[in-house]
């Protein structure tokens, strides 16, 4: 009996879209209709950005973030895989947004509307890559199995909206999606048994998952996860530049990865072009006014109305969360039919008092790149790669104004 042939995601659909022109190229006849498109980032990423994308990722094919059952049946061809996706903790996961609140304001990976990102998508992402690594390397189907199941189940313990509430929910509760994450795979919570049934009948170590997770781990492939180019990092950040750039994605997570393996100058040079885009990412979009402004505001509607919340909510996916709280779901499209980017946020000097106390604390991460050291392995991408994390003040502009959100509320009455 033939082997049925295992079907490749990461392959070209449809040959690669060209490049378009930057939005500062465009003239006022040519300016997408939609203004929250139009200006939404102050992006550095720029034509001659796109120009270097294309040298280095020449044949890039088109990635697909949006993958059909019948595609991800044919794509896993270990049992233990197989049977984790189909498990309820991870069907879960088709519920809960990619980068939370953010996902509600508009639809980046196209049609139809109600397609968006998911943790489910992301996470079948992170195996595909798991599952490419372990080719490159000739990996046993042990560790084939265990660091497949570690990729499918990074992220299987995220609440509703993911990051948006899960602060919230730990400031309140102590639940986080790490905590969640570990709970699963042990067993200890209802909201899924059979995930530690699944790996110990298969002969993976639940232990050995979480450690990995963990970054604890002493697995001699444990930076696939751990490093600063790691396989959750190249999905994550290549998924998210589609909400910024949906019309030239040339950052294919697969020769990435295959990048961060070979360690040519080449295959350098494409990982230092990855490591700046992550930096324009975080600091034009996850730290940017857009997100952090929609962010503060739902958790400041939470704070608003603790009462109305319960540790279990964090269980929920978010249907059957919007279902139970009718007000924050008026809330929440409120925001998507009246926000703006002019004043929305306003960064914040130290020198002024008077708005130091109007102010919250935002986190700042730097991503820096040290030429001089030898790469020679996948873990030793984390001498070359390196981050600073700070902090800087900022304010949430006319949204906070209370008669704004009447107003914006009013439309769902």
């Amino acid at each position: 009996m033939s082997v049925k042939p295992q079907l490749d995601l990461f392959a070209p659909s449809t040959a690669a879209k060209p490049a378009v022109p930057n939005k500062d190229s465009l003239t006022h006849a040519q300016t997408p209709a939609a203004p929250i498109m139009k200006d939404l980032f102050d992006s550095d990423f720029n034509a001659e950005d796109i120009r270097e994308w294309n040298q280095l990722f020449p044949t890039a094919p088109q990635y697909s973030y949006h993958f059909k059952r019948a595609q991800i049946s044919s794509a896993f061809d270990r049992p233990l895989h197989k049977r984790l996706i189909a498990s309820h903790a991870f069907e879960r996961l088709r519920e809960i947004s990619f980068l939370g609140a953010i996902d509600y304001l508009f639809h980046p990976n196209g049609k139809p509307a109600n397609i968006r990102h998911s943790r489910y998508d992301h996470s079948i992402g992170v195996a595909l890559l798991s599952q490419q690594y372990c080719r490159l390397m000739g990996l046993s189907d042990s560790d084939r199995d265990l660091l497949g199941a570690a990729a499918l189940l990074h992220d299987i313990g995220h609440g509703p909206f993911s990051h948006t509430l899960e602060p919230e929910f730990a400031r309140r509760f102590n639940l986080n999606h790490h905590q969640l994450t570990n709970k699963i795979i042990l067993g200890e919570v209802d909201l899924d048994l059979s995930v530690r049934h699944l790996l110990e009948k298969h002969n993976v170590d639940p232990d050995a998952v979480i450690a990995i997770l963990s970054k604890k781990s002493d697995h001699p492939h444990a930076s696939l996860f751990t490093g600063p180019v790691n396989i959750d990092t190249l999905e994550g950040i290549s998924r998210t530049k589609t909400y910024v750039h949906p019309h030239y994605v040339h950052c294919h997570p697969r020769l990435l990865l295959e990048a961060a393996v070979k360690l040519d100058d080449e295959s350098l040079q494409r990982l230092d072009k990855f490591w700046q885009l992550k930096e324009d990412i975080y600091r034009n979009f996850i730290f940017g006014p857009m997100c952090f402004a929609t962010d503060h505001l739902c958790r400041e509607f939470v704070v608003d109305n603790a009462p109305d919340f319960a540790a279990n909510d964090f269980l929920l996916t978010e249907p059957a969360f919007l279902r139970r709280h009718p007000a924050f779901r008026k809330f929440l499209y409120s925001l998507k039919n009246r926000i703006e980017l002019d004043g929305v946020a306003d960064v914040i000097d130290n020198d002024r008092p008077d708005l130091v106390d109007q102010a919250t604390k935002v986190p700042k991460r730097e991503f820096h790149i040290n030429k001089d050291v030898a790469v020679n392995s996948f873990a030793d991408l984390g001498k070359r790669y390196y981050e600073e994390k700070n902090s800087f003040l900022r304010r949430v502009g006319n949204l906070a104004d209370p008669a704004q959100q009447a107003a914006a509320a009013s439309l769902f009455d």
